[in-house]
């Protein structure tokens, strides 16, 4: 028979092992609790390693949605809001256009009347060329281009993209492959007036209005009846526009009061997502700071014990028994 015997050089290299084990085991759960997290290299977990790679990178795509929802809304928010105040100095315009269509003011009052028309017009001038986030609101695709103008001759012109191409749209992604669309285009809302026939819109009928009683007031001191009655004929048709152009921003703040809906929905949504992919990746990564202490404590005792061991035990050879 055989007896296994242990030579002094095998018992060094088992309590190196043993060793280096529990160093390794300490110093992994020092980490662990230093830094709070269960994996503090691919190694220590390959599996959670790349679902933690991955939850981060949803959670990243989350919150490049969540800024695009909240500066749509943001945006939104201005765009209802100019058109609100647009609709306001739409009615008083649409007030004066009646009072003028009376045919009992005189001159005086005309032009009373149509200096106020005309602030009116340029107050909504000023709406139209609004910015936000050094865009404005309603130049369509052409955000850094200024609007509107009124040029020498009076007539106040669109030089945004028009609502007729296609191309004036512009849409922000607020969820994987989601898309909305977040602006409109001047003419559509305000319109535009480039002489009586070619007009559109409460642009149009604003200047056309203030044209249509300057030629009555001229028609009265030049006492041309048929040029009043002209002008008062003209000036009848802007009660149409004023009414056409009231209910296309109405329509266009009911379709973006959708849109913005859709974002509130949205904005909730994507909470609820970043939390809960939030409170998986914690489970992934995060330790139990009372269960970590007591396993380092552990280890610490362990590693602390196995040095005291190897140190009495390698003093000790044949020489002891001699």
């Amino acid at each position: 028979m055989y007896s296994n015997r242990i030579s002094t050089s095998a018992r060094y290299n088992m309590l190196t092992e043993d060793i280096k084990r529990n160093e390794a085991n300490y110093n992994k759960l020092t980490t662990q609790l230093a830094s709070g997290k269960k994996i503090t290299k691919i190694t220590d977990d390959p599996i959670a390693s790349v679902n933690i790679v991955n939850t981060n990178r949803q959670l990243g795509q989350i919150d490049t949605f969540n800024k695009n929802t909240e500066m749509a809304m943001q945006e939104l928010s201005t765009l209802d809001d100019l058109m609100e105040l647009a609709t306001g100095y739409l009615n008083q315009a649409w007030d004066k256009a009646v009072q003028a269509n009376n045919g009992t003011y005189a001159q005086s009052s005309l032009k009373a009347l149509k200096t106020e028309i005309d602030e009116i017009a340029k107050t909504m001038v000023d709406l139209a060329n609004t910015e936000f986030n050094d865009n404005f609101i309603f130049g369509g695709a052409n955000t850094k281009l200024t609007p509107y103008e009124i040029d020498d001759n009076g007539n106040i012109l669109y030089h945004g993209t028009k609502q007729d191409n296609p191309d004036y749209i512009r849409q922000t992604e607020v969820a994987d492959g989601v898309y909305e669309v977040i602006n409109t285009t001047g003419d559509k809302v305000f319109g535009w007036y480039n002489g009586d026939d070619d007009c559109s819109g409460v642009m149009g009928a604003l200047k056309m209005l203030s044209n249509s009683i300057q030629e009555v007031i001229d028609a009265k001191d030049a006492k041309d009846a048929d040029a009043e009655k002209a002008g008062y004929e003209k000036m009848s048709k802007t009660l149409d526009m004023f009414s056409s152009s009231h209910n296309e921003i109405v329509t266009e703040q009911t379709k973006f009061g959708g849109v913005y809906n859709r974002l509130e929905m949205t904005e909730s949504t994507l909470g609820t997502n970043a939390e809960n992919l939030t409170s998986y990746l914690s489970s992934l990564q995060d330790i139990d700071i009372a269960s970590a202490a007591s396993k380092w404590m552990q280890a610490q005792y362990s590693y602390q014990a196995s040095l005291q061991v190897a140190a009495q035990t390698m003093n000790m050879s044949l020489l002891n028994y001699m």
